[in-house]
């Protein structure tokens, strides 16, 4: 369970970079569906994870700094699961959460601002699928299909990935994966049966941590 009381942060961590000059990168909307609400506000999902030191504390901290960027907004957040570390063999268990996001920041800033919290938190990026103190992904961002040398969106493995459906599936079961045109109840049911009982809900690799929900995270 994630620790109470107040979180040392580095301080000033995570500001939103201006965007680059030059001509913008070009994004491709997926037919009708993820439409901003609003014009210059996007819902974006993203996924966190951690697995060295105190897991659930680096999963708080993220999202702090996220809540602390003036242009973005947590809007929804799922619980914390434990999951089996997949990749390099030996790693400890991750926590994985899901948060949902309301911003003004393009795909490729945005990234930025991920990668600058993770190197807040301490992120070494030595060894592909190794252990980190913090991972952050974005999964899906308004229906927008996005894909260069820097970005890809949807996430090209989250479809593939239960620990990213299932807190995903917690806070939006009937969102529409905008490429494989199916909802995350569905992708997730699909991937279960996939994997057979390896991530049954009721064994220990695949637990939900108690009490850790976006009212925690409010109280905070």
């Amino acid at each position: 369970m994630a620790k109470q009381g107040k979180k040392k942060i580095n301080k000033g961590a995570v500001k939103s970079k201006k965007a680059t000059k030059g001509a913008k990168p070009k994004v491709k909307r997926s037919g009708t569906k993820g439409k901003a609400q609003k014009k210059g506000v996007y819902t974006v999902y993203l996924g966190l994870g951690s697995n060295v030191g105190d897991r659930e504390e680096y999963i708080e901290q993220a999202v702090f700094l996220l809540e602390k960027n003036p242009v973005i907004e947590v809007t929804k957040r799922s619980t914390n699961y434990e999951t089996a570390a997949e990749g390099t063999a030996d790693q400890p268990p991750y926590i994985n959460a899901v948060v949902q996001i309301k911003t003004k920041l393009g795909p490729h800033l945005l990234l930025e601002v991920c990668h600058e919290i993770e190197a807040t938190l301490g992120r070494e990026r030595e060894v592909e699928w190794g252990p980190r103190t913090c991972d952050i992904d974005i999964l899906l961002y308004d229906g927008l299909v996005v894909s260069d040398d820097k970005v890809q969106v949807p996430h090209p493995l989250m479809h593939e990935r239960l620990f990213v459906l299932k807190p995903l599936r917690e806070i939006t079961p009937n969102l529409v994966h905008p490429i494989l045109e199916k909802t995350i109840d569905a992708l997730y049911d699909e991937r279960k049966v996939e994997q057979g009982e390896t991530y049954d809900d009721e064994i220990p690799g695949f637990k939900e941590i108690k009490g850790a929900t976006f009212d925690d995270y409010e109280r905070w």
